[in-house]
Order: C-alpha cells, then sequence, then structure tokens
C-alpha cells in the first residue's frame, strides 16, 4: 500500500476524512516566535533569497550571522555553524515542544565541495538534536533554485540524492529525505512535457526509497508568461495533459508501494480549491492517509 502521513500546510483547509496528525511551521531565520497548535514537523532555513536575521536568538550564534553571501544564508558553512545552528533550533522551540520533525536543507556548492564534507559537519548537527529531542526525526530536503549567487545545491539531482542515502546508511545516521518532486524534475531540467523523463526519475529512485520519509508535491500556473511555483494543481502542472498526469500518479504510486508510512506535504500557496484538486487526484490514485 501507499500510505501517507498528511501535514497541514499553511492556513489551508482539508477533507474531513484524512486526518492531519502533523503542521507545518517555519523556522527560518527571519521567524521571531510561533505557535503549533498540534504536533509539528520545523520547516528550518532554506536559502532562496536574502534574509533580515531578524530573530534576537541568532544573537548568541554568530557563525550563523557571518555566514551569508547578499543576505542569502551560507547552510552548514562548517562545523562551528552545524553546532550552532542545532543550539539556535532549541533555543527557538523551548517555549513550546519538541519538534516531531526537524526539516533542513542543503548547501551550496561554491563553498562545498562534496556530499561527504557535508555529511562530517552534519553529524555535529546531529548529535546535539539527539541528545536533546530523542524522539524526532530529521529530513534533508533535495533543492534547486535559489537567488544565491556563485553556486547551486549540492544536493538536487537523482544521483547526489542515492550519494546522501549511501551515506546514511553506512554511518547509521538518523537521516532521512524530503523529497521535493517539483524541484527534483527542476533540478534534472525535466519540461512537463517529457513523459519518459517524469516517471524515468521517480523509478531511479525505487532503490533508495527506504530513506524517504518524506514528500512534497505542488502545482504550478502560468502567469503573465511565467509559471509560478507553489501555485496551481497538477493540471496546470502538467498543462492539462491527462495521460502524462496519470503516468506521473502511477509513477509515484509504484515508488511508495511499501507500506512505509511517508509525511506528505502539498506546499500550495494558491487557492484551497488547487490543493483539493491535488487531493483528489491522489485519491484516484489509492493512496491511503493514516
Amino acid at each position: 500500500m501507499t500510505l501517507f502521513r498528511m501535514v497541514k500546510y499553511h492556513k489551508q483547509a482539508y477533507p474531513s476524512t484524512i486526518p492531519l496528525p502533523l503542521e507545518e511551521i517555519a523556522g527560518h531565520f527571519d521567524i521571531k516566535k510561533f505557535f503549533p497548535t498540534m504536533p509539528y514537523s520545523l520547516h528550518t532555513e532554506y536559502s532562496y533569497g536574502s534574509r533580515l536575521f531578524k530573530n534576537v536568538l541568532l544573537q548568541k550564534y554568530p557563525e550563523i550571522l557571518q555566514a551569508s553571501k547578499n543576505g542569502v544564508p551560507m547552510l552548514w558553512r562548517n562545523k562551528t555553524w552545524a553546532r550552532m545552528f542545532a543550539k539556535f533550533l532549541i533555543a527557538l522551540t523551548e517555549p513550546v515542544h519538541a519538534p516531531t520533525v526537524i526539516e533542513i536543507h542543503p548547501p551550496f556548492n561554491d563553498y562545498m565541495e562534496s556530499v561527504e564534507e557535508f555529511i562530517e559537519i552534519y553529524k555535529v548537527f546531529e548529535e546535539i538534536i539527539k541528545n536533546t529531542f530523542a524522539k524526532t526525526n530529521i529530513q534533508i530536503e533535495n533543492r534547486c533554485g535559489s537567488r544565491y549567487y556563485g553556486g547551486q545545491f549540492l544536493i538536487a539531482t537523482v544521483s547526489q540524492i542515492k550519494e546522501l542515502c549511501q551515506h546514511i546508511a553506512s554511518e547509521n545516521l538518523n537521516l532521512q529525505i524530503a523529497l521535493d518532486i517539483p524541484q527534483l524534475y527542476t533540478a534534472h531540467q525535466v519540461t512537463p512535457r517529457k513523459c519518459d523523463g517524469i516517471t524515468a526519475l521517480l523509478c531511479a529512485l525505487q532503490e533508495v526509497r527506504q530513506y524517504i520519509g518524506g514528500v512534497h508535491i505542488w502545482g504550478k500556473t502560468l502567469s503573465n508568461g511565467r509559471r509560478i511555483a507553489h501555485c496551481g494543481n497538477l493540471d496546470t502542472y502538467f498543462n492539462y495533459n491527462a495521460e502524462l498526469k496519470q503516468a506521473f500518479l502511477d509513477a509515484l504510486q509504484q515508488l511508495f508501494d511499501d507500506n512505509q508510512v511517508r509525511n506528505l506535504v502539498l506546499e500550495v500557496n494558491s487557492s484551497n480549491e488547487d490543493l483539493l484538486s491535488i487531493i483528489q487526484d491522489l485519491d484516484r490514485s489509492g493512496f491511503t492517509y493514516l
């Protein structure tokens, strides 16, 4: 069976038939406070654009404040940064309860040469987090696209995800993948008109699917000649090609048909109707929510 644990995203409304055991909470460097109403997944700094570093807690962690280029945070700059990042997240969540999931994001490849180098830095972070939050799961999202100049995200493609999974296995790390499927397609320059690429990339991940603990899905829609991310639904994403959309849904179902429960985040910033449309497509493909 293909099993998902739906994560409540922002203020979107979900069908009453779908359990919502988690909500996503923003934990980037400009967030000052947050007030979770249920168990939560903490979505940490993702380095898309520049930050003002407004959270006063950051004043205690100069390595984080110094690690930026044109305001865009340079994640995992070194082991000191990793240590301070862990302590920042512990301080940030102290007024509330511990997160169920901490979602992190990869560094850029202009200051970090390899996944192996990232792992050595990340291990410092994991040790501190696990000593404080023994039951918290850590997931890393593949990323593609940023206003950062000089480098690309280190973990974006299928081969990079597979390499990361090899390190997770060999080091016995408490780290999973939060697979952002549209970003994976962007990293491979797969357009929503190429059925072979849409299905082949998901098929290629089957050998490491046990390391995938979360999935992100969202649409794109056309506005002023540009396709806008996190808006629209699967119909707009696939340019209303029903055959291509179904091929994607079939490949998704096959990838995760292993009875492993994964978190599902539908990152839709447009209308609630778009989110419900994606849910209807998933329902028709036989996905189950726990």
